[in-house]
C-alpha cells in the first residue's frame, strides 16, 4: 500500500515517438496550427451554442411569436428547429473546408519537417 503523497508512476525521459512528439508539441509552427484552429473552432463552438439554446429561450420568452403559424400546422418554432440540423451541417461543411485548406496544409509541412529530420 502506498502512503500519502506517493505515485504509482515514475517519470521517464521521452524515448522513440515519445521525444518526437514532445519535439513536435514544442514547435512554433504546430503551436500555430492549434492558435489557428483555435481561432476558428471556439467561435464556431459559441455560435453552435447560442443558436441551439436560442431555441427554447425564444420559446419559453417568446411564445407568441415561436407559435406563429407559417404554412399549415408549421409553426416557426418548428422550423428554427429544423434549421438547426442545418446549420449544424454547415459548420462542419465550413470546418472540413477551413481543415483541408489550412490545417491539412500545415501538419503535411510539420511531417515533411519531422521525415527531413529522420532522414538526416
Amino acid at each position: 500500500m502506498a502512503a500519502a503523497g506517493e505515485t504509482h508512476w515514475e517519470l521517464k525521459q521521452p524515448r522513440g515517438n515519445d521525444a518526437r512528439w514532445a519535439e513536435i508539441s514544442e514547435s512554433e509552427e504546430f503551436r500555430g496550427l492549434m492558435r489557428a484552429k483555435a481561432k476558428f473552432l471556439i467561435p464556431a463552438i459559441i455560435f453552435s451554442f447560442a443558436y441551439y439554446f436560442a431555441l427554447p429561450l425564444s420559446v419559453g420568452y417568446f411564445p407568441n411569436i415561436m407559435n406563429k403559424k407559417i404554412f399549415g400546422p408549421i409553426n416557426l418554432a418548428y422550423l428554427f428547429a429544423l434549421s438547426q440540423f442545418f446549420v449544424a451541417w454547415a459548420v462542419a461543411f465550413l470546418y472540413a473546408r477551413v481543415a483541408g485548406k489550412k490545417f491539412d496544409t500545415t501538419v503535411e509541412r510539420i511531417k515533411e519537417n519531422v521525415r527531413g529530420r529522420d532522414s538526416e
